[in-house]
Parts: C-alpha cells; sequence; structure tokens
C-alpha cells in the first residue's frame, strides 16, 4: 500500500528524490520548508512524514525526526511506523530497541509497506523462518524495492530454488547492481535457456537474459 501524499509533501520528496541531480537543490529545498513545516504543524500527516525525513537525512537531527514519526506512527500511519522502527532498530535519536523496531516493522509490513517488508527481513535474517523472510523479501521487491532483489536471490539459491533466484538477480542486475552478476552467472549455469528467459519474462529484462544466455553458454 502506498499512502496518499499532499501537494506539498509531494513536491518536497519529489525534490528530495531527485537532489543528486540538482545543482539548485539546497536553494529550492529553503524555499520549499517552510510550507512543509506549516503543513506540518497543522496536522497533515503526509507532511509530517516527509518533514521527519528531512529532520533526519538533512538536517541530521535523528532525536527531532523520531518527534515526528512519534506522531505520525500514532495516527496510524505506515511510513511513520516503518521510519520510526529505522530509528530504534539502529538507536538513532533513540535508545536502540530491537523489539519495539520489530513490532513497529511487522504493523507497517502488514499494511503493505515495501520497505517495512524489507527492514523486517533484514531482521529477521538467519533468525526467523526461511519461508517467512522469503516472503516478506518476495513482496517487497513485487512491490518495486530494488534493495530486496539480490538477498531474496541469494535466499532462493540457498533454499535450492534456482529459476526463481535467476529472476531476481536479472532484475537486481537491470537496477544497477553490478556485484550479482557472478553469482547470478553461477546459478544460470544450473538453467536451461528457457529457464533463463522464463526468468527474464518474469523480471521484464529481456536484454539482461539475452547476455545471460550468451554468456552462460560458453561453458556448456
Amino acid at each position: 500500500m502506498v499512502e496518499q501524499l499532499s501537494d506539498v509533501a509531494r513536491s518536497v520528496k519529489d525534490l528530495l528524490d531527485s537532489r543528486g541531480d540538482d545543482p539548485a537543490f539546497a536553494d529550492r529545498l529553503d524555499e520549499s520548508l517552510p510550507a512543509l513545516r506549516a503543513a506540518a504543524e497543522a496536522g497533515d500527516i503526509s507532511a509530517q512524514n516527509v518533514w521527519g525525513g528531512v529532520l533526519l537525512d538533512v538536517e541530521e537531527d535523528p532525536s527531532a525526526a523520531a518527534t515526528w514519526f512519534e506522531r505520525t506512527a500514532g495516527r496510524g500511519s505506515a511510513v511513520g511506523r516503518r521510519s520510526l522502527g529505522f530509528l530504534y532498530a539502529n538507536g538513532l535519536g533513540v535508545v536502540q530497541d530491537l523489539e519495539r523496531a520489530e513490532s513497529l516493522f511487522r504493523a507497517a509490513a502488514e499494511a503493505g509497506d515495501g520497505y517495512a517488508q524489507f527492514n523486517l527481513a533484514q531482521l529477521w535474517w538467519g533468525k526467523g523462518d526461511v519461508r517467512t523472510v522469503a516472503s516478506l523479501l518476495r513482496s517487497a521487491a513485487e512491490g518495486g524495492l530494488d534493495e530486496a532483489y539480490t538477498p531474496l536471490g541469494d535466499l532462493l539459491v540457498a533454499t535450492g530454488q534456482d529459476a526463481e533466484a535467476m529472476r531476481w538477480y536479472l532484475a537486481a542486475i537491470g537496477a544497477g547492481d553490478a556485484d550479482v552478476v557472478h553469482g547470478a552467472v553461477e546459478v544460470a549455469k544450473r538453467l536451461t535457456d528457457s529457464q533463463i528467459r522464463r526468468a527474464g519474462e518474469q523480471a521484464g529484462r529481456p536484454s539482461e537474459t539475452e547476455a545471460m544466455i550468451g554468456t552462460v553458454r560458453t561453458y556448456r
């Protein structure tokens, strides 16, 4: 589930997402923050979450960010719960509390938040039931969260599910993860061309698929 953003929240979030490509980022952000802060103080829950993100990532004030995320988490926001969980998991601005983090991640994950699903899977990695961890990563990956592709592929390989792992490795390669290429080739060696193509179709990565098939044919 994607929480709806108000216009002011969306404007600042889009600006934050594009800051690496925007030389005027700092000036544009300064111009946008008064309206965002006003909307947050007026009770706009999406503005409160984005304002918390600004405090955390731009102002580097996790304690202040925690105050806003506590507010939105208390109002049932999955983004607020996930963000607050991240602070508790890492002891940022709050005393580290993994049980609180787990509870917050779980609530947000159950609401369909992909980042929360990923974070909960990371928290349970090597501790929880493998199928549950894989299910969380799969939900995050199917929701388009790039960060979930490679760990899901790794977990599937470890449990003998090479064909599905290939799908997520191809997705990761297409998303720019060069580190996964070697592992993907090793998995592809164990698959037929048709299995690789099927995985590529599921991943929506036809060019990476044909390149992979061409690479593994040299080993056969």
